[in-house]
């Protein structure tokens, strides 16, 4: 298992390089001289070439490229806001908590709520309760979330003036974005949770165990549900993952300064370094939840940890009898 750990870290190496070529090819490439738009179509030709050297963005793109790769992956430095000014994982470490903390909270309350409709719906397959779920879900998955968003603020906050529209303050501000993103999260889960669940029951030792005469309740839940919720974990962390990254809209509309707000930004005004930056660190977080993911679905699922102890034992076989 630690050697399945260490060699999944050293393959997200090169995903994380091939994520950093990519985007600073396609901001290097993308139409628009940034020196003309932080200082404006007033500046002069002496001081719009003074920027472009101070910036650096004078050099040939393989040159740019070097220096990006040498300041990300030598100093791990994520660089220097071109507008602000200020240092860009300084400002990701002040930002990250409140992207995290509407993702997280979102995506609990989503699985508090998905994973029981979706193990109701299961066990009472093909009755009213299946059919409404099934309708409800699919329903209120398929309107996107700035959509609710919008609805959402009409109503609480403008209609009822019950929570703010905007803005950080206390944890009143965090319930209208975390609603959002829970509706999808819930959603989502409960059919995955519906599918998984109706698969373990048709499985022949839950047959096997009803046929020798244990309750349906005893055989349902003690025995089919931890089975299927292995692929649940999956889901929830992607999901997660997900949702801290996808976040902007939200951000936006509710004018929370997060991650997704702080890309939003720094698109509009095409501040290179800042969406270099927050890509990558959006990438190496998806990255290294899926290695959680991995290892939590290998502790949880006996036959994932027992292929890993195969393989492990296969390769030190080989190394010996070449040896």
């Amino acid at each position: 298992m630690i050697q399945y750990v260490i060699k999944r870290i050293l393959i997200t190496i090169p995903v994380i390089a091939c994520v950093a070529f990519i985007i600073f090819t396609l901001m290097y490439f993308v139409p628009g001289d940034p020196a003309i738009m932080i200082l404006g179509s007033s500046a002069t030709n002496e001081e719009l070439t003074y920027y472009r050297e101070y910036l650096g963005i004078d050099k040939p793109y393989i040159q740019q490229l070097g220096d990006y790769f040498y300041k990300l992956f030598i100093k791990w430095d994520l660089g220097d806001s071109w507008i602000y000014r200020t240092n860009i994982s300084d400002e990701i470490a002040n930002r990250l908590p409140r992207t995290f903390a509407i993702s997280l909270y979102s995506i609990f309350v989503g699985a508090l709520c998905g994973i029981p409709l979706g193990v109701a719906a299961a066990v009472k397959q093909n009755s009213w309760v299946d059919k409404f779920i099934l309708v409800l879900s699919s329903l209120m998955h398929c309107i996107p979330n700035y959509v609710y968003a919008i609805l959402m603020i009409l109503l609480f906050s403008l209609t009822l003036g019950w929570l703010p529209a905007y803005g950080i303050g206390g944890i009143e501000n965090y319930i209208l974005p975390c609603a959002c993103i829970l509706i999808g999260s819930f959603t989502g889960l409960a059919r995955q949770m519906r599918s998984s669940m109706l698969e373990v029951i048709r499985s022949d030792y839950v047959t096997a165990a009803r046929a020798q005469g244990f309750s349906r309740k005893s055989v349902y839940y003690l025995h089919a549900l931890p089975n299927a919720l292995i692929p649940i974990v999956t889901m929830i962390g992607s999901q997660f993952a997900t949702a801290l990254s996808g976040s902007m809209i939200l951000e936006t509309i509710f004018t929370i300064p997060g991650m997704g707000l702080y890309l939003q930004g720094a698109i509009s005004k095409r501040d290179i370094p800042i969406v270099t930056g927050s890509v990558i660190f959006l990438a190496t977080w998806f990255c290294l939840v899926m290695l959680l993911l991995d290892v939590v679905y290998a502790m949880l699922d006996p036959r994932v940890r027992d292929q890993y102890k195969a393989q492990s034992g296969l390769s030190i076989r080989r190394r010996r009898h070449s040896a």
